[in-house]
């Protein structure tokens, strides 16, 4: 968790589409109107989030859904302000907070202090021909390669800091951070990696015989990946489960992991585990579950 911040100005940020979210969004400035912390409020996705925030803004706290907060998080990484959510989506994993304990747990929060954790995030860029970079950007939750619109193999080349590693044919591939391995990449057989271990996963899609389990790789390892000739038509990177591009023939794809740029904030009051336990994704024999699959995934 490390030193205990004080908080004395807030970023609030609501989706505006959800009632709930709105009213308890109301109830928490409303509080903190009374104790005489700054905030301010931003209506998701009506009103810009800043790619920058004033030096005095110590958490900013999201109210919605785990793409929300994805989307929040994306646009704050580098920055060094803890991000908090308080649940109003389906699965709610990256959200510890809830309606029924946001307002006490905030206010013990202003009064002694926030933790916080560090996450991983997955910056990449992708070269054209001639070694041209034409997209860079950054993922707290995954990146997927998959075909567009035909359901067919395709043949990938992937090389581990600069050596050829593996060539294999499925259905895509996954890059997925320890916070994300809830989503796409644990969906397809990936394993559950805790959200601060110093680490990111490479799962394919369906591989064609099994010829590639998933591997987990530590921060210091770069994975560049091309489609194989003949295979290079039609491909697609998603990024976070929110922005699309095509990749074009010959396009070289680089993917590398850094630890820092994500901050989360850590309220106390659940952790990583007891989430795996309330979500579903780990059931005792004979228990039902609890809520939606599909971990953190931005497309909830």
């Amino acid at each position: 968790m490390g030193v205990l911040r004080r908080i004395s100005a807030l970023a609030l940020v609501v989706k505006k589409d959800n009632s709930g979210a709105g009213v308890l969004c109301s109830e928490v400035a409303e509080m903190l109107g009374r104790r005489g912390v700054d905030f301010t409020v931003y209506r998701f996705p009506e009103d810009e989030i800043p790619c920058s925030f004033p030096p005095r803004i110590g958490l900013i706290l999201v109210f919605g859904g785990d793409g929300t907060l994805i989307f929040v998080a994306r646009k704050c990484l580098g920055l060094n302000i803890p991000i908090g959510g308080v649940n109003f989506g389906r699965v709610g994993f990256l959200n510890e907070l809830s309606a029924h304990n946001c307002r006490v747990v905030l206010q013990k929060t202003l009064d002694a202090g926030l933790g916080t954790r560090e996450f991983v995030s997955l910056p990449f860029r992708v070269f054209g021909d001639g070694g041209l970079e034409k997209l860079r950007g950054e993922a707290v939750n995954d990146i997927v390669i998959t075909r567009g619109n035909v359901a067919r193999l395709i043949a990938l080349d992937v090389a581990l800091n600069n050596t050829p590693f593996i060539s294999f044919r499925s259905d895509g591939l996954i890059f997925s951070t320890p916070a994300g391995s809830t989503g796409y990449s644990g969906s397809a057989g990936g394993p559950l990696l805790p959200p601060d271990l110093h680490a990111y996963l490479m799962t394919a899609i369906c591989p064609y015989l099994s010829n590639f389990p998933p591997l987990a790789l530590g921060l210091e390892n770069v994975v560049s990946v091309c489609a194989a000739e003949g295979n290079s038509e039609n491909l697609h990177l998603t990024v976070d489960g929110q922005d699309a591009y095509q990749l074009s023939p010959g396009d070289l794809l680089e993917v590398g992991a850094v630890k820092g740029r994500f901050i989360m904030a850590d309220f106390g009051v659940s952790g990583y585990f007891e989430r795996l336990l309330r979500c579903g994704f780990v059931r005792p024999a004979g228990d039902p579950p609890t809520c939606s699959s599909g971990g953190i995934h931005a497309r909830h």
